[in-house]
This record gives structure tokens, sequence and C-alpha cells, in this order.
């Protein structure tokens, strides 16, 4: 059978391109939630209700990769190597294009009322997730189930771009049924809890380079070899009464008891 070809539009996320978005057609995913319903009943006994952060209302279960549905694993697997190839935050000369990619995980969640999940990464080149249902009340008239992407942790809170140039404050996403998005998987995100009825069924996914442990990096051209090299006259020096002037003529510590006012090493006079 043919596979099903259709347009969609992705759009890349403001802030230096830290994710992608696109839409799920909508057979896709009415098939999707049936598998999910069946696994549900099929596999019960796997269905995680607790996770390693706090007790849950809702269930978790992983989903076996060869279930998914042909057109889902090509969705995932293209928009990873769209992202990878345009996103334009890998420095090294790979070929993105080429490299083999695999779905390396991929679980869904339902979330219930309360249920939230805390701050956290994942594993591997590319994350994302899609939504298959939404609670009414996850809208953007409120911060109730969205999906938080947080450009900086405590610790990377200043403000000044001449201290850092790690882009500053989060980032909300309102889900919808069929959005799909996909980020580096060391990007920070979390989820937010939602109040009342209904179920927030989101199915997450990590995508991975298999021959990882293969690469070897290419050698560094003559030319920067050279232009990285540090001529001894050229080393920094202070000028400094004990610094490093002094200890290069010393190769004991006598040049801390001279210079040091109220080093343990000074006698009392």
């Amino acid at each position: 059978m043919a596979t099903q070809q259709y347009e969609t539009q992705v759009a890349f996320y403001p802030r230096y391109n830290y994710g992608a978005t696109a839409m799920l057609r909508e057979p896709l995913i009415d098939e999707m939630n049936k598998i999910v319903d069946d696994l549900y009943e099929e596999r019960f006994d796997e269905l995680y209700i607790q996770n390693s952060y706090r007790e849950v209302e809702g269930t978790q279960i992983n989903l076996p990769p060869e279930l998914l549905p042909e057109e889902m694993s090509h969705f995932i697997l293209e928009m990873a190597r769209g992202y990878l190839v345009n996103s334009g935050l890998h420095p090294m000369e790979v070929d993105y294009s080429k490299i083999p990619l695999e779905i390396d995980k991929i679980w869904t969640t339902d979330s219930k009322e309360n249920d939230y999940t805390p701050s956290h990464s994942h594993y591997g080149l590319v994350a994302g997730v899609f939504y298959l249902k939404i609670p009414e009340q996850c809208a953007a008239m409120n911060d109730e189930g969205n999906f938080c992407v947080h450009h900086d942790e405590p610790g990377f809170v200043d403000m000044n771009p001449l201290h850092s140039i790690r882009p500053k404050g989060n980032d909300v996403i309102i889900p919808q049924v069929g959005m799909f998005t996909c980020f580096p998987s060391w990007l920070k995100h979390s989820v937010t809890p939602f109040y009342g009825e209904g179920i927030r069924r989101a199915v997450a996914w990590n995508v991975i380079c298999p021959t990882a442990n293969e690469w070897v990096p290419k050698g560094v051209p003559e030319a920067i070899r050279e232009r990285r090299k540090v001529k001894k006259e050229e080393v920094l020096k202070i000028d400094t009464a004990g610094g490093p002037d002094a200890i290069e003529k010393k190769d004991d510590r006598s040049w801390l008891r001279d210079n040091l006012t109220g080093s343990p090493y000074k006698k009392n006079a």
C-alpha cells in the first residue's frame, strides 16, 4: 500500500530555534488513540501509577515502537531529522541529513486532575511529544496543563548579555489535539497541572543516532593548530610581588612566607 502523502506546515519556535511544531492528520490521531486504548486494556499490569517525582492520578505505559503505524514512525523520524538539519544549533561538521536515526523509546501518559511533571530533560538527540486528548480547561486563558520550556534554571538568572548568552526566561506552549512538537533532548521542560474532569493524553518520544558511539572527531586543520599555539614570550605574566614571576624563580614556598602579611608561614616579629 502506498504511503499517505500530505503537506504539513512546520513552524520554528523563537529563541534560537529551540523547537519546531506541526499538526497531525485527524485519521492518524484517531488511529493512535485506538492503539493507546487497546494497550491500556491488554497490558494493564504494566501501567505506571507512580513516577519518580510523586504519586499521580493518571497512568503511563511504554508504547512499543513496532506498534506504531508506519505513518506515525515516519512522521517522528522525519520531523526529528528536519529539526536537526535546520535548527542551526549544532556547531560540528555533521551532515544530519545522512546519519541514521531511530526511535529509542516512546511512551504515553494519561494525566488527570492535579497531575504534573517537574522540570526535566530527555535522553538522545531529539525529543518530542504529541497530544491525542486535551481537556477544555487547558487553554490560553490559564496555565493549566501547559507545556513549559525552561531556558534557564536556578543559577542562570542573570539578565546581563555580557555575562551570558544563555536564553532567558520560560516559554509556554498551549497543547492542542494533534499538536506535534520536537526539541533538543537537553532542553529542560515541565508540565503544569490542570483541575477538573478530563484526560490529557500525551505521547512522548526520544530519537537517537544508533551509531553515535562510532563517531570520531576530525583532526584540527593545521592553520587553526598553528593559531592556537602560544609562544613562551606571549605567556601572560603578572608583575606582582610574590606572583607568577616569583614562583618561576623559586622551587619552594618561601615566596609566600616572604610576601604575604599574616600568612601562617610568617614568623612572629
